[in-house]
């Protein structure tokens, strides 16, 4: 019978980890349009994403560990991928109202009128 011995996770693995329940629950937020969760979610994720960033270099990770970490970015960047799906025609439609109420400001600053 042949065993298999697990492996701790080393702190880049838990990181990813880290990063995937953040994703999912960011990807929770999104769709359910709740966006100061997703804003919050988004704070949070970028302090783990500089965190990992400050581990600087690690050693060589084992075959198993380093499969590990590919499923976790598989699975981050599906979430990444969903999140903008959702996130791309609001990030739209706020950009068409902020420029119409750009142009009317400078409409109405041209002309010397209150808008």
């Amino acid at each position: 019978m042949r065993s298999f011995k697990l492996e701790a996770p080393g702190p880049v693995t838990r990181g990813y980890e880290e990063l995937l329940l953040l994703s999912e629950q960011m990807l929770e937020a999104a769709r359910a349009g709740n966006w100061d969760a997703m804003s919050d979610l988004q704070q949070v994720y970028v302090a783990e994403v500089d965190q990992l960033r400050a581990l600087g270099p690690q050693p060589v990770p084992s075959t198993q560990e380093r499969t590990r970490r590919y499923r976790l970015l598989e699975r981050i960047l599906a979430h990444d991928a969903a999140i903008r799906q959702i996130i791309m025609p609001q990030m739209s439609q706020l950009e068409a109202l902020l420029g119409n109420s750009r142009r009317r400001q400078e409409l109405g600053q041209a002309y010397g009128v209150a808008i």
